[in-house]
């Protein structure tokens, strides 16, 4: 058998590289037969794939020498990204990341720290590198725009300012995807599929306009593909994301081991199982009012904490389950 990585996925078929050839696959049955046992066992919600982009596999050929295969086994992953979907099944958009480029607009669509946090909590929980990335600098005054993030470089994080218009910061992301397995992520509009056209000229993605009057992108990337870059490593233009359900994050382990400016302060809370919203004795909360610890932060936290199974959404939950039975109503019909 042949060791592979998926670099796209689409009805039931994959593309596999293996080294410098394509192999288009499908899934074995025993594999998914194994997994609705284990789902029965376990009475855990399935994926809505088995197999996603950057999974590792296991393939047999059709014949000798043939671009036809079978995935004869999924090897472990080592990460995942991907959200809780309305129907509360877990999806992974790409497996195996080592980096994370979370993209966000200085302007059109407008910067959303709260999103952001979700992003660089889900790259926590999940063992990737974040990367922050600001586009369309081109549109603000940049000096503003630093001093608006210099919380987030206060806490640690990487950040990259770019723009297509001037060419500010390509080569510094170029930089920093050499030779690994990195995902471009972000709401639409913020200009993903433009940034990568400009890393890698050649790709020719298609890019989208942004609704002036909703001031919400518009989606151009509508699946999943690694694609391979000259310079080294692999990319991942994912569609945009309005909403980011955290299915990585472990019960045990807590929310707040995921915001690093937390982590000094949790062992020097009275209570074990500190939630750091009322328990009396809270470092974190001391921290926060000492201004050790941003307010916004820690208003984010509180927001992702308090929300049912980690989601988030723009209209509220109620709304989007109202949302998701129509739509499955007319499914039907």
């Amino acid at each position: 058998m042949d060791e592979g990585i998926v670099i796209k996925a689409y009805g039931g078929v994959y593309d596999v590289q293996i080294r410098e050839q394509l192999c288009h696959c499908s899934l074995r049955h025993h594999i998914i037969e194994a997994d609705r046992r284990e789902r029965a066992e376990t009475k855990e919600l399935p994926y809505v794939d088995l197999v996603s982009v950057g999974d590792r596999v296991q393939i047999s050929r059709a014949q000798s020498k043939t671009d036809v295969g079978y995935i004869e086994e999924i090897l472990p992953r080592q990460t995942q990204f991907g959200r809780t979907r309305v129907n509360k099944l877990p999806q992974v958009i790409v497996a195996n990341l080592d980096l994370l480029l979370v993209i966000f607009a200085a302007r059109n669509p407008q910067l959303k720290l709260r999103m952001l946090d979700r992003f660089l909590v889900t790259a926590e929980a999940s063992g990737m590198l974040p990367v922050i990335c600001i586009n369309k600098i081109d549109l603000v005054q940049l000096e503003k725009l630093k001093a608006q993030m210099a919380l987030y470089e206060g806490i640690g994080y990487n950040l990259i300012y770019t723009s297509i218009v001037t060419g500010a910061g390509i080569d510094e992301m170029r930089t920093v995807m050499k030779d690994r397995i990195s995902a471009i992520v972000g709401s639409s509009g913020v200009g993903k599929s433009s940034l990568l056209n400009e890393i890698q000229p050649g790709l020719q993605l298609r890019v989208g306009d942004v609704d002036e009057r909703m001031h919400k992108g518009q989606h151009t990337t509508t699946e999943v593909a690694l694609l391979p870059l000259h310079f080294g490593g692999f990319v991942a233009d994912t569609p945009g994301i309005r909403t980011l359900g955290l299915f990585e994050i472990d019960d045990e382990q807590g929310l707040d081991i995921h915001f690093p400016e937390m982590r000094p302060y949790i062992p020097e809370c009275k209570f074990a199982a500190c939630t750091h919203q009322h328990e009396p004795g809270c470092a974190v909360k001391s921290a926060v009012e000492g201004g050790k610890i941003s307010e916004l932060r820690y208003d984010s936290y509180l927001r992702i904490s308090g929300f049912s199974a980690g989601r988030f959404e723009r209209e509220g939950p109620k709304k989007e389950k109202k949302r998701y039975e129509r739509r499955h109503k007319r499914a039907k019909r």
